[in-house]
């Protein structure tokens, strides 16, 4: 089953290079429209003499199991999995669903550009024992394809023209060429089409069209996941699409605007949002801020819900500017970053997905978020995230537990693989969690 794709038009100017690409891919998901769902697709591929895949479905905003039961996604990023980790993340945690990092970088691409999919056989046969280690213990899997960042900030790999070799002289391993990432994908849906407990497939982690130059970044950005579901489709008329703005999934480029309503793949994209604010602290514990009062103190999760609010974090906002960066210039102060770190601001700063999802009526998932065991109240930070994702049916995906390089990389501090250093305390708060569900 081909696709029939409709014709956006898109506004150009000031307003069009701050156009949410998140709205105009709401319209590709068609919300709330009634369309080819899982259980229509998985019966269309038993026509075709193909075994039916378990699969989830989507009807508006709510997600299905197989058994047609509304199901919620508790999960965690991993970068690679096997039995070992799944015993803690389906035995221990009580999770349902893996974010499986795909990296489209040149340690695992084919240099010679000859392959069928554009990796190394080693990497193929890495992506296949993950797969098989999840399927087998039926967890389902966000097929997630990461890039570098030369890959991601440049035009080339947005540009569906360019489908053949590099105009500059590189190895194909180097390349950012939009074909390049296309047979990488067309290799991922003939390989998983049918596969059990494939979630779906996370079409770019954290795009990044508004680095390319390209004058406007959304219309880039919306061309380039259509094309992509396009010839997805063409090979996988049923799995579902996961899916996010520039720039990198911030939640506020989630904001309604006036953009028409487009049939695309109704019931079949699941929209994707980061948490990961306040970042210093997220990462490290550790804040960079011009203190009111200097010395600044160690921050803490919560402070105070502000009694002022919180409009003074988009101070000067301009539709010339995508809020999130007038945001990101603003919260660098102590009196806004401490409101960066209340509980407040979890329904403040989620409020445009939310909203956003109401009025098209599709799924939102929050696909990273979890903070340093060096941050203070990271604890009760991450109960009252999981708390908030619970009370408003959002899906979520912790990140990480393993992605890390060696001992000498301090990202295992926001990992839930123990380490020496010992991330316990937030391994026993999941242990606990998990015995709730």
């Amino acid at each position: 089953m081909h696709a029939t794709f409709d014709t956006l038009r898109f506004r150009v100017g000031a307003i069009g290079a701050t156009v949410i690409a998140a709205a105009l891919l709401a319209a590709c998901g068609g919300g709330g429209e009634q369309g080819t769902d899982g259980a229509t697709a998985q019966a269309q591929s038993v026509a075709q003499g193909l075994p039916a895949p378990v699969r989830l479905s989507i009807n508006g905003a709510k997600i299905f199991g197989p058994d047609g039961q509304p199901i919620r996604l508790r999960g965690v990023n991993v970068q690679g999995v096997d039995d070992k980790a799944l015993d803690d993340i389906v035995g221990k945690f009580h999770m349902n669903l893996i974010r499986l990092r795909i990296s489209f970088t040149p340690e695992n691409r084919d240099e010679t550009g000859t392959r069928a999919s554009g990796f190394k056989s080693t990497y193929e046969d890495a992506i296949r024992s993950w797969v098989d280690a999840a399927r087998a213990r039926k967890v389902w899997m966000v097929l997630e394809m990461r890039a570098n960042d030369n890959v991601a900030n440049s035009r080339d790999l947005y540009d569906t023209t360019k489908t053949g070799a590099c105009d500059a002289p590189t190895d194909a391993a180097h390349c950012p060429n939009y074909g390049y990432y296309l047979k990488a994908w067309q290799y991922l849906a003939r390989t998983y089409q049918n596969t059990d407990y494939v979630a779906g497939y996370g079409l770019l982690a954290e795009p990044s069209t508004d680095k390319t130059g390209d004058p406007d970044p959304v219309g880039l950005l919306v061309n380039f996941q259509k094309a992509l579901m396009a010839e997805i489709t063409r090979i996988d008329d049923h799995t579902p699409f996961f899916i996010g703005p520039a720039f990198n999934y911030d939640t506020m480029e989630y904001r309604p605007a006036t953009y028409p309503r487009i049939g695309l793949y109704p019931n079949r994209i699941v929209y994707e949002v980061n948490f990961l604010m306040p970042k210093e602290w997220v990462q490290d514990g550790s804040w960079s801020v011009t203190c009111d009062t200097p010395p600044c103190a160690t921050p803490h999760y919560p402070y105070s819900d502000p009694k002022d609010g919180y409009l003074s974090l988009l101070d000067g906002k301009s539709d010339a500017v995508p809020w999130e960066r007038t945001f990101n210039i603003n919260r660098v102060s102590e009196a806004n970053y401490k409101k960066t770190l209340s509980k407040g601001f979890i329904n403040w700063y989620l409020k445009w997905p939310l909203d956003f999802r109401a009025k098209y009526n599709v799924p939102f998932y929050v696909d990273q978020f979890g903070a340093s065991s060096k941050a203070a109240g990271q604890i009760a930070y991450e109960k009252d995230l999981i708390d908030f994702f619970e009370a408003n049916d959002l899906h979520w995906s912790r990140w990480s537990y393993n992605a890390y390089n060696d001992d000498s990389d301090t990202s295992f501090l926001r990992t839930l693989l123990a380490k020496p250093s010992g991330n316990d305390t937030v391994i026993q708060f999941y242990t606990d969690l998990g015995k709730t569900w």
